[in-house]
C-alpha cells in the first residue's frame, strides 16, 4: 500500500500541538519494576507503620496492595539512609504523585535530581517532565535543564527519553531547532517501541522534517503505532483508507480502525464513527449507536458533534425527535459560530407558530457566520415578499443575489442534475431578476448594481450597461469597477479608454484594488492627452457627487486627480 502526500498533508495540518504542557503521570503507571500491582485491583490491608529500617521488598509488598502510606514512609526512609537510586527514584515519584500524602513537587525535583544524577534513566524523564510542566508549586519551567537530564537518559538507550528530547529538537525548546537532530532521537526512540515516537516519526516522514519526503515510512510507521494501540494513528489510518486518498480505498478496513480509535477514547474518531452511523456514509445505518458515540462527543464538548445531534434530533435521521434538546444543543453551537446551527435554529423557528421573527434573526444571524444556504433561504423569503415591513429593501439584495448566482451554477451543471432541479434553478433566477429589476426601477442603488450583473452574468452586457452606470452615479464601487472594464471592452458600450479610465478611478478611489490594477492597464494604452480627460471627468464626478456618494478615503487616486464631477449623462444612462 502506497500514500500519497496529499493526504500526509491534511493529516499533518491537524496534529496536536508538537510540545504541550505535560501531565504529571507516572513514567511506571503501576508499580515499581520488581513488584507489579494495580491499586484499584488489590483490597487494602490496612495501612502498616512503617519499621524503623524498612527493606524494598516490604515497600513493594505495601505497593502492591496499595498501602501507599506505608510505601511513602519507607522510600522516605531508604532515600534519606544511603545512596539507593531506585530508592531516590520511587520517593521523588510518591511525592509528585501525591500517594501516601500531600503533593510535594520541589522535593519530588530534588530527590529526582539526586537519582538522575546516579544516571537513573527513569528518574531523569520524569524530572524532564517536571521542569517542562511548569506545575502549581513546582519548579519553574525549564527546558534548558529539561533537555540535558534527558539526554543523559537518551544515550544509554531509554526510549521515553529519547521522544521527549526529539520534539525538544523539532521545537527548538531548551535547544536549537534541529529537525535532523530530532528525526535521529525520534527514530531511536521509535525502533525502542515508544508508540508516541512512532506516531511523530510518520509525521516527520510525511512533512520531510529532517528528512526527505518518504510516503510509504510514514505510513509503514503509522500502521505500527495504530497496531500498538494509538488511538490517533487508527484515526489516521482509518480516515485514509476510508478516503482511499493516497492509499487502496478499502472502507471496511477504515471502518475497523476508526471503530478502534474511538474505543480507545479518541473523540474524533468518536464523533466521526457516530456520523457514519447516522448517514451511512461508510457503515451501516444504525441511529442506536449514532447516538451512542454522537453523545459521548456531546460529553466532550465537541462542536461537531452537538451539530451533528442536533440535527438528528430535529428528526428524519432514525433518531426520535426532540426539538427542545436540539435547540439546546444547536444553540450552543451557534453561540460558538457555528452557522449550520444557526441555520437549522432558523428552520426550527419557521416551522413554529408565531416562529418567523425568530426564524429570520436566526438565518441573519447564519449568514453574518458564513452560511450560503441562509442567505438563499433569505433571499427566497426577499422574493416571497415576507420580509416586507420587517427591514429595509436594500438589506435584501444580496440575498436575492445568493439565489440566483447558486440557481445559476445548478443550471450550468444541467448535464448531472435532474430536468426538475434545472427548471426550478431557472425559475429561481428569474423569479430574482424580478424582484431586482423591481427594485431598481424603484430607484434602490444596490439592486441597480446587482440586477447589472445578474445581467452580464447572463451575457446581456448591453441590457446591464445603463443599470450599471445608474449605479455607479450613485456611488456603487463594484459597478464603477463594472462599467470601467465594459468601456475597455467594448462590450455592450462603445470602447472608450477615458471613461473607463475615469470609472475605474473613481472607484479605486472607494477602496477597490482590482480597479486600481485595472486603471493602470488602460492607462497604458492611452495617449497624456487621454489621460488627463479622464483625470478631468473623475474630478468633476466627485465635485458634483452627494456626500453620501464620496469614499471616506481616497488613497488609490492618482496624484494629480482632484474631486471633480461626472458629465451629466452617458452613454446608455436610463433616462426611465
Amino acid at each position: 500500500m502506497v500514500i500519497s502526500n496529499s493526504f500526509w498533508r491534511l493529516f499533518s495540518t491537524t496534529l496536536i500541538p508538537v510540545l504541550a504542557p505535560l501531565a504529571l503521570m507516572a513514567t511506571e503507571p503501576t508499580a515499581p519494576p520488581a513488584a507489579q500491582g494495580s491499586q484499584g485491583s488489590q483490597v487494602a490491608q490496612g495501612s502498616q507503620s512503617a519499621p524503623a529500617a524498612p527493606s524494598m521488598s516490604e515497600v513493594e509488598a505495601a505497593w502492591a496492595r496499595g498501602d501507599f502510606v506505608f510505601v511513602r514512609q519507607g522510600l522516605k526512609h531508604l532515600a534519606e539512609n544511603g545512596t539507593n537510586m531506585q530508592a531516590q527514584y520511587r520517593y521523588g515519584r510518591v511525592l509528585m504523585e501525591g500517594r501516601g500524602g500531600p503533593q510535594d513537587l520541589m522535593a519530588a525535583r530534588d530527590w529526582l535530581e539526586r537519582a538522575a544524577a546516579q544516571n537513573q534513566a527513569s528518574a531523569a524523564v520524569l524530572l524532564a517532565r517536571l521542569y517542562l510542566s511548569a506545575a502549581p508549586g513546582g519548579p519553574a519551567r525549564n527546558p534548558e535543564r529539561a533537555a540535558v537530564v534527558l539526554r543523559s537518559a537518551a544515550v544509554r538507550g531509554h526510549g521515553e527519553a529519547q521522544y521527549y528530547l526529539g520534539l525538544l529538537y523539532r521545537s527548538g525548546e531548551g535547544v536549537r531547532a534541529d529537525p535532523v537532530e530530532s528525526l535521529t532521537w525520534m527514530q531511536a526512540a521509535a525502533e525502542n517501541g515508544n508508540v508516541e515516537a512512532q506516531f511523530e516519526l510518520s509525521r516527520a516522514y510525511a512533512e520531510g522534517l529532517g528528512t526527505a519526503v518518504d510516503s510509504a515510512l510514514a505510513l509503514v510507521w503509522l500502521q505500527q503505532a495504530a497496531e500498538a494501540g494509538h488511538s490517533e494513528a487508527q484515526y489516521w489510518l482509518a480516515f485514509a483508507l476510508d478516503s482511499g486518498r493516497g492509499v487502496l480505498r478499502n472502507r471496511a478496513a477504515g471502518l475497523n480502525w476508526l471503530l478502534r480509535a474511538a474505543e480507545g477514547g479518541f473523540l474524533r474518531a468518536q464523533v466521526a464513527l457516530g456520523k457514519k452511523y447516522l448517514t451511512g456514509e461508510g457503515a451501516p445505518v444504525n441511529p442506536h449507536e449514532a447516538l451512542r458515540w454522537l453523545s459521548l462527543g456531546v460529553a466532550a464538548d465537541d462542536l461537531d458533534a452537538k451539530v451533528a445531534l442536533g440535527l438528528a434530533l430535529m428528526g428524519g435521521q432514525g433518531i426520535a425527535a426532540n426539538l427542545a434538546q436540539a435547540r439546546q444543543l444547536l444553540s450552543e453551537a451557534a453561540a460558538e459560530g457555528v452557522s449550520q446551527a444557526s441555520f437549522a435554529l432558523g428552520q426550527i423557528a419557521e416551522q413554529q407558530e408565531a416562529g418567523f421573527g425568530e426564524a429570520v434573526k436566526m438565518y441573519r444571524q447564519a449568514v453574518d457566520q458564513g452560511s450560503d444556504a441562509a442567505a438563499r433561504r433569505l433571499g427566497g423569503l426577499a422574493i416571497d415578499g415576507r420580509l416586507e415591513g420587517l427591514m429595509a429593501p436594500h438589506r435584501m439584495v444580496a440575498w436575492v443575489m445568493a439565489v440566483a448566482e447558486q440557481a445559476g451554477q445548478e443550471d450550468e451543471a444541467g448535464q448531472d442534475s435532474q430536468d426538475g432541479q434545472q427548471e426550478q434553478g431557472a425559475e429561481a433566477v428569474a423569479a430574482a431578476g424580478d424582484w431586482l429589476r423591481a427594485q431598481a426601477v424603484a430607484g434602490l442603488r444596490p439592486a441597480q448594481a446587482a440586477f447589472g450583473q445578474l445581467l452580464l452574468t447572463r451575457g446581456e452586457a448591453a441590457a446591464a450597461a445603463p443599470w450599471l452606470t445608474k449605479a455607479a452615479a450613485a456611488g456603487e464601487v463594484q459597478a464603477q469597477h463594472d462599467l470601467g472594464r465594459l468601456y475597455i471592452q467594448g462590450d455592450g458600450v462603445q470602447q472608450d479608454y477615458v471613461q473607463a479610465h475615469k470609472w475605474l478611478n473613481v472607484a479605486a478611489a472607494g477602496g477597490s484594488s482590482a480597479a486600481l490594477e485595472m486603471r493602470a492597464v488602460v492607462a497604458d494604452l492611452m495617449t497624456p492627452e487621454q489621460v488627463a480627460e479622464a483625470q478631468t471627468l473623475a474630478r468633476q464626478f466627485f465635485a458634483a457627487a452627494k456626500p453620501n456618494v464620496l469614499p471616506s478615503t481616497a488613497p488609490n487616486v492618482a496624484p494629480n486627480v482632484a474631486p471633480g464631477t461626472a458629465p451629466s449623462t452617458a452613454p446608455g444612462v436610463v433616462t426611465e
